[in-house]
């Protein structure tokens, strides 16, 4: 994958584009719809990053190598994962009563009687304090905000893990498996794509460039 229209135009800059409009389109996404809709505004903002890819005299051989890349890689890790952390959103994480204050209290009392009998019941942990039950209470209380938090994060670290894979990919296949024919090519699209009015090129300054140059 030869990018030589930009870094903007990276695949994990265009990746990490394409997931967040999806995430903030998520966000309102019934379970139901969700994987239609997630499939459908990806292709849109593709093809609205694809419409400055091509002013800033992008080649179509990257482009359609690109668009592959997130639409039948990316996109088919991300969608089920999407789907599923929509519908823990949409039930409350799973919690009883979505973590209401009613199941706040019998999680707190639950904390408080576990922590109790941890301190009372044979072998006792001497080394724990008389606190130590009204802290398992106080973690019964806030566990909805724990579990949140975790599939929350959960979430974002899989994103990032997405985005740092195809930035990888590209950088590997850019640095040691491009060829001096694919290059050339490359450079030749670039010579003669027509830029718009007020627009100009970027100047590539590369080793084979340096090379005919000599």
């Amino acid at each position: 994958m030869l990018n030589l229209a930009g870094p903007t135009f990276d695949l994990g800059n265009v990746l990490f584009a394409v997931l967040q409009e999806c995430e903030h389109q998520r966000l309102g996404l019934l379970p139901g719809e969700a994987e239609a809709r997630l499939r459908e505004t990806a292709r849109r903002k593709l093809a609205e990053i694809r419409e400055s890819y091509e002013e800033h005299g992008g080649t179509e051989g990257y482009w359609r190598d690109l668009e592959r890349e997130v639409l039948e890689v990316a996109l088919p890790a991300y969608v089920p994962v999407a789907v599923e952390q929509t519908r823990l959103e949409k039930t409350g994480y799973d919690l009883w009563r979505a973590g209401d204050p009613l199941a706040r209290a019998l999680f707190a009392l639950m904390g408080l009687v576990i922590g109790i009998l941890i301190l009372v019941i044979p072998p006792r942990i001497l080394t724990l304090e008389s606190t130590f039950a009204f802290f398992m209470a106080a973690a019964g209380f806030l566990y909805p905000e724990v579990a949140k938090t975790w599939h929350d994060s959960r979430h974002s670290r899989f994103l990032n893990r997405l985005i740092a894979r195809a930035e990888k990919y590209q950088y590997n296949s850019r640095i040691h498996y491009t060829s001096g024919a694919r290059m050339e090519a490359e450079l030749n699209a670039m010579g003669t794509k027509p830029f718009p009015e007020g627009k100009e090129g970027t100047v590539v300054d590369h080793p084979s460039a340096r090379k005919d140059r000599a």
